[in-house]
Formats: C-alpha cells, structure tokens, sequence
C-alpha cells in the first residue's frame, strides 16, 4: 500500500511567481503614481495650513480685543508668523512642505512674489475687520500647481486654485 504522490492541492513554483511579479508591477505602478501626486499634496497641506492660519489669527482678534497680525518673515520668504501686541504666538516654516513656496503663477498679479497685504502683512483688527488681499502658494511641479488664499474685510479666508488651462486662479 503506497500513497500516490498525485497531490492535486496547493500552487505550483510558477504560479506563485507570476503572483508575485504582477503584485510587483501594480506596486511599483502604484508608487509612480503617487510619488508623481506627491508635490500636489504638499501644496494642499501647506494651504490648509495657511488657511487655517489665517483663521487662528481672526480668533486671536477678537477673543483678545487686540489686534493680531499674520506676517511673511522678510528674511525668508518661505515662513510667516502670528504676531498680537507685539508678542510671537506662532511660527511658521513652509520649508517642511518640501517644493512648496509663497508666490504666484500668475505673472499679472499685483505681487506675484508672495501676497497682496501691504508689506506682506495680514492685520485684523479687534472687531474681526481685516486688511484686504491675497496670499499665493506654489509647487516646483511641472506643471506647477498654485493656490491663493484671498481673505476678505470681514476675514475670513477663501481658498482658489490655479487652473492651467486658462491661467487663471478659480
């Protein structure tokens, strides 16, 4: 009585490798792709950062009967702080978004360099009143990619993204 080595389960050493040379494939496939979206979601996460920002400083206004100020460092045009009565509260470095800089696509705007506030600074006064304009973000994609963020007299911020096609931000 012998046992039949006819053993019909299981896979063989061929199967197994296809297997895993079309995981290999779709992996690396995969991982082309999002490192080529990689800049896209630095730039999103620098905006949201701003934007966000931007609305602490609005708070910081009128929770403290103060004025508070959101303002691009002149020394490096890659940070910005949040200043009330003189006092840092905030610091900001844009240099951990790696590609992603203050500036605009938009070579008519009126400051294509970082934003529109007088010296490059947001002031909202106690009452919530802001300086009007616009601060722009940009990537080192190629195409790249922008973004504004336009804050309005009232404060409150709004988000635009540049669209290639018509070169315009929307």
């Amino acid at each position: 009585m012998f046992l039949k080595a006819d053993n019909k389960r299981g896979f063989t050493l061929i199967e197994l490798i296809i297997s895993i040379a079309i995981l290999g494939v779709l992996a690396a496939i995969g991982t082309l792709m999002f490192l080529q979206q990689l800049p896209l979601y630095r730039l999103r996460d620098a905006t949201r950062m701003l934007f966000s920002d931007i609305q602490s400083t609005r708070i910081y206004a009128l929770r403290n009967g103060a004025a508070c100020t959101l303002e691009q460092f002149p020394a490096n045009s890659n940070s910005y702080r949040i200043l009330q009565n003189g006092t840092v509260i905030k610091t900001v470095d844009l240099s951990g978004f790696k590609g992603v800089a203050f500036g605009s696509l938009d070579t008519t705007a009126p400051a294509p360099d970082s934003g529109t506030f007088t010296d490059n600074r947001l002031v909202i006064q106690a009452g919530g009143i802001a300086s009007t304009g616009s601060f722009y973000l940009k990537n080192n994609r190629s195409p790249a990619d922008g973004r504004r963020i336009a804050v309005s007299a009232s404060g409150r911020p709004v988000i635009t993204a540049w669209d290639s096609a018509t070169s315009t931000y929307k």
